[in-house]
């Protein structure tokens, strides 16, 4: 019996000790499972990728958008590029020399953008923006292959865990039978015996406590890979696993998709103002108030930050208008968080497809409706249409165009005369700048303009029509000043003032005989280095001339900070003179505090003697219009040397 007894304990030590080693992988199969995995970083690193070409490409067209957006995307980019020396995707990479050549150039990239960024004009930036493409499809071989290998991962650890829970419940089984051996033996053995059942009783409950909270681990682990964490909904990795289900369904009984994307409007602001945890309770209450309507969780995505998204098939166009008006109007209302009520709004983009079956295209027309929709002003819902990839095309096409036009010396300048109101004597010529376009004619600047202004080429246009016109001024025998129009982006510059004076310097043309003329807008703004560029220019015996006043935001405050020589009154106002009494007093008013403000008045838009008889009648010193010359590619020869 002692040896039986002796045998059965022996059993007993060596199936313990077992059972730890198995409780112990156990527990560092569990571990391998909790841990970040490389799939994780690698898509958050590329998603942030993409997000910052996408913000680069949209400052090099934007100019409402500032470089701090781009910095900020850009010091987001640099915090994510850090996981790639950290933790599994370092791992990951360094299992590769390609992964390891990839990183160094995403390094590399980063690292020039955080150094030159800001010295960068969007030209510049557009063209880096290539560079940048270059990496876009081998980032996206990267997180694939990353998340290929973590769902390898997850599926043998899963599998080893499968194994271990029912070699725990054999050897649960088989220890409640020693156990139940033990039991009888302890009748006829001492009180250590049944001590040594107590223990084994005891183990064996421990072990089906651990088999059961495994099963919850495990059910949580896979819960967690396609949830987000913050309002429990489908994450960005089942939303493209969804849609690429939800196309080939639909595809299959020749139905439509409908990918419709969301943001909130000035959700920054929230979390600037009162606080990520305010911000994080805004998101949770959203997302209650979509569930709240109707909306099925399985339809419904944060993809991250504030951005959401809604996948269906076979919606009418009207059916998912009426839907994006549903979550319009549940996120529209006011919320009420610690006492303080917020109020936010959301804008919608949404595609609806019979035919497009690639399903990074279908999110990207949505993206496209969506910035549409942002254009137009907080809590739009736009619905792709072609036109919105005709105009992205289009503006990339002019882009290319002006890019091309500054190599190859298309612009021109026209001068248009300014004369004496009373003498019509010559004043002053002002240059305006034409596009000779190759295919086009001669396109007006109102057609360029805007997008040079957009890109950043206007730095580049605007110096080459102050260099030209500077340079045939200076030839001409009467020495005639020339007016010359100035961009709100070249006075945004602190070195115009240099280009300025380097022309100058080269034409040989005198300070004095140059007039630039700016907007209105140019001013308004909260950088002082417009105003200070031209306080500079004007010490230099620059004239300024402020160009198109009564139809921005002019006010006195801000003609007394620069002291301008001219005011140019808008044609519109001439144009009226004659017809409405309102436009005649506004002249009255703007050639009066000209005056009194030791400046001189000039009148655009002038075509016609009666026009110009009612000017000089209220005292307006000079004039510019068809009435005494249309704009042309040359100056009469009179007035030029030889």
């Amino acid at each position: 019996m002692n040896r039986i007894l002796a045998g059965i304990i022996f059993f007993l030590f060596i199936s313990t000790g077992y059972i730890s080693y198995l409780v112990h992988e156990r527990q560092q199969e569990l571990q391998k499972l909790t841990h970040y995995t490389a799939s994780w970083s690698a898509a958050q690193l590329v998603s942030e990728y993409y997000r910052f070409e996408s913000m680069l490409g949209l400052y090099t067209i934007d100019e409402n958008m500032s470089m701090d957006e781009a910095r900020l995307r850009l010091d987001i980019m640099l915090s994510q590029s850090d996981l790639m020396k950290e933790g599994d995707l370092k791992g990951y990479i360094d299992s590769s020399k390609a992964h390891q050549e990839l990183a160094s150039q995403l390094e590399q990239a980063l690292d020039y953008l955080d150094t030159h960024l800001e010295k960068m004009n969007r030209p510049e930036i557009q063209a880096y923006l290539k560079t940048m493409h270059s990496l876009d499809a081998r980032l996206g071989s990267l997180s694939s292959g990353a998340l290929d290998r973590d769902i390898n991962s997850v599926s043998d650890a899963n599998l080893k865990i499968k194994t271990l829970y029912y070699i725990y419940s054999a050897t649960s089984v088989l220890l409640i039978i020693m156990s139940a051996i033990l039991g009888l033996l302890i009748f006829y053995q001492n009180r250590n015996i049944r001590l040594a059942h107590l223990q084994v009783k005891s183990l064996a409950d421990a072990l089906q406590e651990s088999k059961e909270q495994l099963q919850i681990q495990n059910a949580r682990l896979e819960y967690d890979v396609y949830h987000d964490s913050l309002t429990e909904m489908n994450n960005r990795h089942f939303f493209w696993g969804n849609l690429t289900e939800t196309i080939e369904v639909a595809a299959k009984i020749d139905s439509s998709v409908t990918v419709m994307l969301f943001d909130l409007d000035r959700f920054k602001e929230v979390n600037d103002t009162y606080g990520h945890d305010v911000g994080d309770m805004l998101l949770r209450q959203i997302s209650q108030r979509l569930i709240a309507i109707g909306l099925t969780s399985a339809t419904l995505y944060r993809l991250g930050g504030d951005e959401f998204a809604f996948l269906s098939s076979g919606l009418t166009e009207t059916g998912a208008v009426s839907r994006a008006q549903k979550i319009c109007d549940a996120i529209n209302q006011p919320y009420t968080i610690y006492n303080t009520v917020i109020n936010i709004t959301t804008c919608v983009g949404i595609v609806i497809s019979d035919t497009e079956r690639r399903s990074d295209y279908l999110y990207k027309f949505a993206d496209l409706a969506l910035y549409e929709a942002k254009n137009e002003g907080a809590g739009k819902i736009k619905v792709f249409r072609q036109w919105m990839l005709d105009k992205l095309q289009e503006s990339r096409t002019l882009e290319h165009d002006m890019a091309q036009a500054l190599v190859n010396k298309e612009f021109v300048v026209y001068y248009q005369p300014i004369v004496d109101s009373f003498s019509r004597e010559i004043y002053s010529y002002e240059a305006l700048i034409r596009w000779i376009h190759p295919l086009k004619g001669v396109l007006s600047p109102d057609t360029f303009i805007p997008v040079a202004e957009k890109t950043g080429m206007i730095n580049e246009m605007g110096k080459s029509v102050l260099e030209m016109a500077c340079r045939e001024a200076a030839c001409w025998a009467v020495p005639t000043k020339i007016s010359v129009n100035v961009s709100p982006v070249q006075l945004s510059s602190k070195a115009f003032t240099g280009i300025v004076m380097s022309i100058l310097k080269d034409t040989g043309l005198a300070a004095e005989r140059l007039e630039l003329e700016v907007t209105e807008s140019s001013l308004f703004t909260e950088s002082s280095t417009p105003v200070n560029t031209l306080n500079r220019l004007r010490a230099l015996g620059v004239k300024i001339s402020i160009d198109d006043f009564g139809t921005g935001y002019s006010s006195l405050s801000r003609l007394s900070r620069i002291a301008f020589d001219k005011i140019k009154i808008d044609k519109s106002f001439v144009h009226s003179i004659s017809a409405q009494g309102d436009a005649l007093n506004i002249i009255r008013l703007i050639t009066g505090m000209a005056k009194s403000l030791n400046m001189k008045a000039v009148a655009e838009g002038v075509e016609t003697q009666e026009q110009l008889e009612s000017l000089q009648a209220l005292g307006c010193d000079f004039a510019q219009g068809y009435l005494f010359g249309k704009p042309q590619p040359f100056i009469d020869a009179k007035i030029r040397n030889g």
